[in-house]
């Protein structure tokens, strides 16, 4: 696990990647490489930042055989498949894609982003895996070039940067928490999407390629032997130079992770999970139950609101894009905890995708029956109720379901999907950024992986498209490699994706397959639990403890500066939620973010 930064261009920049590569210096804290070629007026320089997991030894980069060079992030799981004969994955990695090229991206197995540079063709061929959980960044170059890295932050340090925002991109964020893929926040610089390719060669930039599709994998015929499959996969994530460990919250996902490694690893494996004061957002009790049932050495700390507030700026410097969910904040205190006493971990990231677990899935059940109700009904008796509701600043109570529900709702199955996953009403957003140029609902439906006539098929797809690698693999990466550490989706998986997608999506309902799985493993009260996110007590916080802070970001902040955002229209949000007649938390967040990265990257 690492960090890899590279610049082709006509000027030899060789002075620039220092600079990038200690941008990205907490991905990699075991060791750095740099390499440089000149080839038919382009000069080449690759540079990379390691985390020491497998061949440790022999796997540092960036690695080169004969003509080729390879710099890389990630791990590759069937490396052993690939070339039996190779020490490590690196090795592997590179003698395969020499042998086979762009063809051979689809035979990978595992989370990667990784630059390949050919000498003799002069050709870079850039690829990222299939769900998106290792980033890759990049821009094209003035004079024809091109430079990439694993963060954002590092291509800022390259003189052709820009400093300018998309503005697509900040509705995307505001809209959804993240700037989703091909778009970054920073006008110019591009993210690569999940399951792409693209290759650059002697001044020429193709279109990104998709290698991969969710369209791709065909219905199962039979019952599928889940339990099997799953310790198949996690036995394979397990194979590491160091000891590995696991995350563990108290809800299913993790605690199949935890159950499955506790019988396969070599030696007493290490559990990690985090609580909070406040037992509305307290998980402890249960991955407590979890970690006595498996017989794990379990890890724990619970963490006081002034804790969390206290290491608010320092949490927050550990973005290298804004990334509006709040719960990256527990995540990078779970993922320092694990830090301290292992390099790896496995976590239970993509069962909801895979498996049908977000309450969204239900609701379009549910609004199928209240679409073949009266409009006056709707109009006049339910939608006027809905609004006298008091709020509460619980985790996702009643209250903020209904309104969510009926405030999002539309025929279409996929835009009322992804109002229901956004923090603004369209209306609302049109509002708080004036120049708004498209509809974020067009940008993100435009990332669908084909058409399915199984609507509920259709939201899963389109959830594990968008918002898994745009905000939960996102949040997951950033939070643990500010601290060194890997963090390995079993769930994510090839063989995983592939037989969970070839499950029925009406079989799937309340992670019903997963569910069976799991019964005699793991004990029926975490099976049968509501689900509950790894949350903050956000709304409480804006009206709080944070509420200085905002009041003097609407005053003075490089917002304002950028005149793509209407000062006027946050500061009557800030208004509204303080006397609690909405509930803004959401939108006020995602600006202290940004205000934070801003003011950080000296915009």
């Amino acid at each position: 696990m690492c960090g890899f930064v590279g610049i082709i261009s006509r000027s030899d920049h060789r002075e620039v990647l220092p600079r990038m590569l200690e941008r990205i210096r907490h991905r990699g804290p075991d060791g750095d490489g740099q390499v440089f070629y000149a080839q038919n007026g382009w000069y080449v320089a690759l540079g990379h930042r390691r985390l020491s997991i497998i061949d440790i030894e022999g796997g540092s980069q960036p690695m080169e055989v004969g003509s080729h060079a390879l710099v890389y992030n990630g791990e590759i799981y069937n490396y052993r498949d690939l070339d039996a004969k190779a020490g490590g994955d690196t090795s592997a990695l590179l003698n395969y894609m020499a042998e086979h090229g762009e063809a051979g991206i689809g035979d990978l197995n595992g989370m990667f982003a990784f630059a390949f540079w050919d000498h003799v063709q002069g050709s870079l061929l850039l690829a990222r895996d299939r769900p998106g959980i290792k980033p890759l960044y990049y821009m094209p170059l003035p004079d024809g070039g091109i430079a990439f890295a694993s963060e954002l932050t590092a291509l800022l340090e390259h003189p052709a940067a820009s400093k300018r925002i998309d503005v697509r991109a900040l509705s995307s964020y505001f809209f959804l928490d993240y700037a989703g893929a091909p778009e970054s926040l920073v006008e110019g610089i591009h993210k690569l999407s999940p399951a792409h390719s693209l290759r650059w060669q002697n001044g020429k930039l193709d279109a990104p390629k998709r290698y991969w599709g969710l369209s791709s994998i065909k219905p199962a015929r039979k019952a599928v032997p889940l339990w099997q499959h799953l310790q198949t996969v996690v036995r394979r994530d397990l194979i590491a130079d160091v000891p590995v460990g696991v995350f563990l919250s108290g809800g299913i996902d993790s605690s199949i992770i935890a159950t499955l490694a506790a019988e396969q690893s070599r030696d007493r494996l290490k559990a990690f999970s985090i609580g909070f004061e406040n037992p509305a957002f307290d998980e402890l009790d249960f991955a407590k139950l979890l970690a006595q049932h498996i017989e794990v050495e379990h890890v724990t700390r619970v963490f006081t609101e002034r804790d969390l507030l206290a290491e608010l700026d320092t949490i927050l410097d550990a973005l290298d894009e804004p990334l509006a969910d709040p719960s990256f904040l527990p995540t990078y205190l779970l993922a320092r905890l694990a830090a301290q006493e292992v390099k790896v971990v496995l976590g239970g990231d993509g069962g909801d995708e895979l498996f049908g677990g977000y309450p969204t899935y239900a609701a379009h059940r549910l609004a199928y029956m209240y679409k073949a109700m009266p409009v006056w009904v709707r109009n006049h008796l339910i939608l006027p109720a809905v609004a006298q509701l008091p709020l509460q600043d619980g985790y996702h109570g009643l209250e903020w379901k209904l309104k969510r529900f009926t405030k999002g709702f539309e025929n279409d199955p996929t835009r009322r999907h992804l109002r229901w996953m956004s923090n603004l009403d369209l209306a609302e957003l049109r509002k708080a950024i004036p120049n708004l140029l498209r509809d974020p609902l067009v940008l993100r439906m435009a990332l669908v992986d084909g058409q399915n006539e199984d609507w509920v098929q259709q939201m899963m797809h389109l959830d594990f498209m968008t918002y898994l690698p745009g905000s939960v693999l996102a949040k997951v990466d950033r939070a643990s490699m500010a601290h060194g550490l890997e963090v390995r989706p079993p769930f994510l998986d090839n063989e995983m994706v592939e037989v969970a997608y070839g499950i029925e999506s009406r079989l799937k309902k309340d992670k019903a397959p997963l569910k069976a799985a799991a019964r005699g493993h793991i004990p029926d009260v975490i099976i049968d639990r509501k689900k509950k996110g790894f949350a903050i007590p956000l709304a409480a916080w804006v009206r709080g403890p944070l509420l200085p802070r905002l009041e003097r970001i609407l005053k003075d902040s490089p917002v304002w500066r950028l005149e793509l955002l209407s000062q006027d229209v946050f500061t009557e949000w800030l208004s509204e939620h303080r006397n609690r007649s909405f509930d803004r938390s959401r939108p006020l967040w995602a600006l202290l973010v940004l205000d934070h990265w801003l003011v950080k990257e000296k915009f």
